[in-house]
């Protein structure tokens, strides 16, 4: 019996073993992989260093919680198939006017509404979401707007807005690290210590002396108006406009925006590479409003009664490939473009405007760059939006996979995801 007991010994120990190990299995293959609320896959998604294809984006509730290879197994909640498609940022409006958008059936509202409820910032968003924006900058608030906008609370069914403060101050330095909202137009009347025409140009001016500004500008006329005045040019050029288009009073800042870079191009070269060079080493920030100028060129000039001859077109366009000549040269010199100032239009303007930008000659890498986190970096967001990165908001543009010969087009949207949640597509 004893014999019996010792023999009995190890076989016990052999069996605990056994049922150990089948525990720790056991408890190993119940722990389920983490489960997310949204992937997509198959994405060429935009980084940093380019496209990189074959990725699949992991969201948990507002946010990127990883990026995997395509293919990797993933638990999730739901799948957004990018099938090849490039995957952008959600886009950022720099500058806008959210008042332009509250009408009804087409009129604009008599007065501005002093209480700024879900309905309106609804409106605001439907202008804007369906081509891929997410965050917009209302740059000319009704001034009882802005503690409204600033308490609105994020809403994956709504866009966000941002209230930019103007700062209009004449000689007055400003410091940049006072607000990430604070917005400089560029063009000041009070700044004349240098017995030059009101009309300014007080960033240049600033910068040549040493003085802390915002970098932010907005709009090509804030820097091609202000050189008129300082060469003494804008009266031979509004002569121009006078006799070519017949208009002499309240001249577009579109129509003075072409015909000036037309006129600086051909008289003063150096001039405008130099003042390139200037901003671009200063990392100024510029909303470009290119669609805005485009659509006069292509028809809006007829609004104003300007004669729609063959000789009037090709001047229009002859002078807007200057001003795309020089954006590409503001762009190689450093300037960090974005895209914005294209009020009253809404965000169809945006695709337009990227695919400007394609046709003269910007990768889609960099025209992503500029429509999403060159502005986060201007209003000092960049931490969390316009890029597709871990812990960033899961604002996200998803593109139709371009057709194999054929140019990649901004307005082919496949999907929209805002803070996480997928959008409907109409």
């Amino acid at each position: 019996m004893f014999e019996n007991a010792i023999t009995l010994i190890p076989m016990n120990r052999f069996t605990l073993l056994v049922l150990g190990l089948t525990v720790v299995l056991g408890i190993n293959g119940c722990k389920k992989p983490k489960r997310y609320d949204l992937i997509v896959e198959n994405a060429v998604i935009l980084t940093d260093s380019g496209l990189v294809e074959g990725k699949t984006i992991l969201v948990k509730g507002d946010t990127i919680a990883g990026i995997i290879d395509a293919g990797e197994p993933v638990r999730t909640r739901k799948v957004v198939d990018a099938d090849g498609g490039i995957v952008m940022p959600g886009f950022i409006d720099s500058h806008t006017s959210i008042a332009c958008f509250f009408k009804s059936n087409g009129k604009a509202f008599d007065t501005h509404p002093k209480s700024l409820t879900t309905f309106y910032r609804s409106i605001v968003s439907k202008h804007f979401i369906p081509y891929g924006i997410t965050t917009v900058v209302d740059a000319e608030p009704d001034s009882a707007w802005i503690s409204q906008i600033v308490s609105w609370k994020p809403n994956p069914k709504l866009t966000d807005v941002i209230a930019a403060q103007l700062v209009e101050q004449g000689k007055s330095a400003i410091n940049p690290k006072l607000s990430p909202y604070l917005f400089m137009k560029g063009v000041y009347g009070v700044y004349n210590e240098a017995n030059i025409s009101n009309n300014s140009f007080w960033i240049l001016t600033g910068i040549q002396k040493g003085l802390s500004y915002p970098k932010n500008i907005e709009g090509l006329q804030s820097i091609i108006n202000p050189l008129l005045s300082l060469t003494g040019s804008k009266g031979i050029v509004e002569n121009r406009i006078a006799n070519v288009y017949g208009i002499k009073q309240s001249i577009p800042d579109e129509l003075l925006v072409i015909e000036g870079i037309s006129y600086m191009a051909e008289n003063s070269p150096s001039l405008l590479d130099s003042v390139a060079a200037i901003l671009g080493s200063n990392n100024t920030s510029l909303s470009t409003g290119l669609y805005r100028v485009k659509h006069f060129v292509d028809s809006g000039f007829a609004t104003y009664g300007i004669e729609q001859t063959q000789a009037i077109k090709q001047r229009l366009k002859y002078g807007f490939t200057h001003l795309m000549e020089y954006v590409r040269a503001l762009h190689e010199k450093g300037v960090e473009l974005r895209i914005g100032y294209n009020m009253p239009f809404d965000g169809s303007s945006i695709a337009q405007e990227q695919n400007l930008f394609l046709e003269y000659g910007f990768t889609i890498p960099e025209i992503g760059k500029i429509s999403s986190y060159n502005a986060a970096k201007a209003l000092a967001i960049h931490n969390h939006k316009g890029k597709i990165a871990l812990g960033y908001t899961a604002d996200l543009v998803v593109f139709q996979k371009n057709d194999t010969g054929k140019s990649f087009d901004f307005t082919r949207i496949r999907r929209i995801v805002k803070g996480g949640r997928v959008e409907k597509m109409k």
